[in-house]
């Protein structure tokens, strides 16, 4: 449980190329996204995560939508338009709206309990093996990039400081 909680490490980071906010794929259709990088490792957002959100069309209408993680393995369909009709079954792609994600990546289909509109993923969070990273360039990566840097700096500036010690002149027992 926590703010992260449905996080995963990679073995792949700033070293082979890996950015904050790349999708992260599997064979079966979009898992999340790269949230944070390290130089050898990097850390994605999954999908069911609470904290998700990704920018959707659905069906062949392609009604647009946000998918919303909330700790379930079929994460929620947000902002439906009022007066839309969406059907159980219909497929869910991203829309690339926003800029985060390409427009097409596979995610799942629509099911329906109770009048709350769910996404079945292709994707088994809870299987994964391996996953690919795409290197989709967009503007709204280079913001990401820039504060994940950002951030990097910031740790190797406490570390730095730890490493130093005590001040000069002053006294340790």
């Amino acid at each position: 449980p926590g703010p992260f909680s449905r996080t995963a490490v990679i073995a792949a980071g700033r070293e082979h190329g890996i950015r904050s906010g790349y999708p992260a794929i599997s064979g079966d259709g979009l898992v999340g996204r790269v949230l944070e990088t390290h130089h050898k490792t990097a850390r994605l957002l999954l999908l069911p995560d609470p904290t998700s959100r990704v920018p959707v069309i659905v069906g062949a209408s392609g009604v647009e939508a946000i998918l919303a993680g909330d700790q379930t393995p079929s994460p929620r369909l947000l902002l439906v338009p009022d007066g839309v009709r969406v059907e159980a079954g219909a497929e869910v792609a991203t829309s690339g709206v926003g800029g985060l994600f390409p427009r097409g990546l596979r995610v799942g289909k629509v099911s329906e309990a109770g009048g709350i509109f769910r996404v079945e993923l292709y994707a088994r969070i809870d299987a994964l093996d391996f996953v690919s990273v795409l290197q989709f360039q967009s503007p709204l990566l280079e913001l990401a990039d820039d504060a994940d840097r950002e951030k990097g700096a910031k740790r190797s500036q406490t570390v730095a400081s730890r490493a130093a010690g005590p001040a000069s002149g002053s006294t340790a027992k």
